[in-house]
C-alpha cells in the first residue's frame, strides 16, 4: 500500500495528515511554531520552521506500513525570506501578520500602483505580505536587497530543503504579490521596482506539479525513500476546500483558522474581481476560480477576548459556559476593541462566553450578506478549521447565520486536501472530485 502525507502550514502551526492510496486517513497531527517579535515584525527562524515541518513529516511517515509516495504542502503563505549568495537566509521568515507603517508604503508605491495591485495580483494591497515587506526593506535595509540573490516564501524554502529544487504553484504564488495572476508569470514592473529578476525567484508551475524527489540524505532523516515525490500544493483555504469537498458554484466554505474566511467557487476571474474579494486560481475539474472574504486574525482576537474575561480557561469549560448563554446574549455584542470590557459590565459569564462567538459569527454574516448581494450563492455551507472542534461554537455560528452547517474533516481539511493533491500529482487520482470521492463517506467527520 502507498501513502500520502499532506501538510497544512498555517500561521500558528503546521498540521499534517497521513492517508493511504485507498482513501483512509491514518493519522492527523500538528505542531506549533514559535515566533520572534521585533517591533512590528512577526518572525520565524528558517531552520526552526523547517525543523517543525520535518518533525511532522517524520512522525507521520513512521506510521506508514508501506512507501510514502508523495508529500504535498498547502500554506497560509505570504511569508518571505531573503537569501544570500549561497542561499543562506539574510533575514528570518517574515510573517504575514507583520504590519509595515502606511507612510512607508506610500513612499514606495504610488496611489495608482496600490490600486492596480488588486487587478494584477488578485489580492488587495495592505500593510502585510511581501509587497509591504519589500517596501520597508528598500527604505530601511537596502543592504539586504543588495545582498539578496534569491527571494522565496516559507513553503518554497521548505521544498528546496527537501528536493534541492525551487518552484511554486500559481495558487501558492498569489500571496507572493509578485505574480500576474491571470497570466501565471512574474509581473516585471513589480520586480523592476526592487531590482529583482525572474531568475532570483522560484519558477511558477500549476498546482499538483511534481517538483522532484526527496534528496537521499533527507529521505533517510525523515523516514521516506529516494522515490518519494514532493508535489506543489495551494494556498491553504483552497486546499481546505478540496479536503472538504467544496468545488462548485453555490458551495460556500467557512474556513475558521487564524483568519475566518468565506470561500466561494466561481466560474470566471473577471466576476471574481468584480466582488472585491481575494481571488485564487482554484480547481482543474470544478469552478476554476474562487473568491475569498477574510476577517483577518479573528481567532487571535477571540482568544484575546476569552483570556481577558476568563483567563486561560480550558476550551471545554468555555464551551460549557457558552452553551448556557442566552441566544442573543441579552443584547451584548463585542467589536473586538479595547471598549469590549465596558460592554460586558452587568452580564453573566455564560452570556459573555456566548457573545464572544456570536460577535465573531455576526462578522461572518455581515460579509455573507454583502457577498450574496453581488451574486455569490451559498446554497450549501461547509465549515472547517479549529472552531469546528467545538460543536457548541459551530452551533452558535449556525444560529447566527440561520443556516445548516456541515463540518467536513474539520481542523484537518487543509492537510487532507494536500494528501489528495499529492495523489493527483502522482497520477493515483484523476482530479479533485475523483480524489474526494475516494475518501467520501469513510473519512468525512
Amino acid at each position: 500500500m502507498e501513502y500520502f502525507i499532506g501538510l497544512d502550514i498555517g500561521t500558528s502551526a503546521v498540521k499534517g495528515a497521513l492517508m493511504s492510496a485507498d482513501g483512509a486517513i491514518i493519522k492527523v497531527t500538528d505542531k506549533k511554531f514559535e515566533y520572534i517579535f521585533e517591533g512590528f515584525f512577526k518572525l520565524l527562524d528558517p531552520d526552526l520552521f523547517v525543523g517543525v515541518c520535518s518533525d511532522v513529516i517524520r512522525d507521520l511517515a513512521s506510521l506508514a506500513d508501506g512507501r510514502v509516495a508523495a508529500v504535498c504542502s498547502c500554506c497560509a503563505s505570504g511569508n518571505p525570506v531573503f537569501l544570500g549568495e549561497n542561499l543562506e537566509p539574510l533575514t528570518r521568515i517574515i510573517g504575514w501578520q507583520s504590519e509595515i507603517p502606511r507612510e512607508d508604503l506610500d513612499r514606495v508605491y504610488t496611489k495608482k500602483e496600490q490600486e492596480d495591485i488588486y487587478r494584477i495580483i488578485g489580492w488587495d494591497f495592505f500593510e502585510g505580505m511581501p509587497a509591504a515587506d519589500l517596501a520597508w526593506i528598500s527604505l530601511h535595509r537596502p543592504d539586504i536587497l543588495g545582498k539578496t540573490k534569491f527571494l522565496a516564501m516559507s513553503a518554497e524554502y521548505l521544498n528546496r530543503k527537501l528536493t534541492g529544487k525551487w518552484g511554486l504553484s500559481r495558487s501558492m504564488g498569489t500571496p507572493f504579490y509578485l505574480i500576474d495572476q491571470e497570466k501565471g508569470v512574474y509581473h516585471k514592473p513589480l520586480l523592476d521596482k526592487f531590482g529583482l529578476t525572474a531568475d532570483m525567484l522560484p519558477p511558477i508551475y500549476e498546482k499538483g506539479t511534481v517538483l522532484g524527489s526527496v534528496l537521499p540524505e533527507k529521505a533517510g532523516e525523515l523516514g521516506l525513500d529516494a522515490e518519494t515525490k514532493i508535489v506543489l500544493g495551494t494556498f491553504d483555504h483552497p486546499s481546505g476546500a478540496l479536503g472538504a469537498g467544496v468545488f462548485d458554484e453555490g458551495d460556500l466554505l467557512l474556513s475558521c483558522g487564524t483568519s475566518w474566511v468565506e470561500l466561494f467557487p466561481v466560474a470566471s476571474r473577471q466576476f471574481a474581481l468584480s466582488t472585491g474579494g481575494l481571488v485564487d486560481r482554484f480547481m482543474t475539474d470544478g469552478a476554476p476560480w474562487c473568491v475569498m472574504e477574510s476577517v483577518a486574525s479573528l481567532s487571535d482576537r477571540i482568544d484575546a477576548l476569552r483570556e481577558r474575561f476568563f483567563g486561560k480557561i480550558p476550551y471545554g469549560d468555555f464551551d460549557a459556559l457558552a452553551s448556557q448563554g442566552r441566544r442573543g446574549c441579552g443584547g451584548l455584542r463585542f467589536d473586538f476593541t479595547e471598549d469590549d470590557a465596558a460592554r460586558a459590565e452587568g452580564f453573566g459569564k455564560p452570556d459573555i462566553a456566548r457573545a464572544i462567538i456570536e460577535s465573531a459569527a455576526y462578522l461572518l454574516r455581515d460579509n455573507l450578506e454583502k457577498l450574496r448581494g453581488i451574486g455569490l450563492r451559498a446554497d450549501r455551507i461547509t465549515a472547517i478549521g479549529g472552531i469546528t472542534n467545538s460543536a457548541v461554537c459551530t452551533g452558535i455560528i449556525s444560529d447566527v447565520l440561520e443556516r445548516k452547517i456541515s463540518v467536513v474533516n474539520g481542523q484537518s481539511a487543509g492537510a487532507v486536501g494536500s494528501c489528495l493533491l499529492a495523489g493527483i500529482g502522482t497520477g493515483v487520482f484523476g482530479g479533485e472530485k475523483e480524489a474526494f470521492e475516494t475518501m467520501k463517506g469513510r473519512l468525512v467527520v
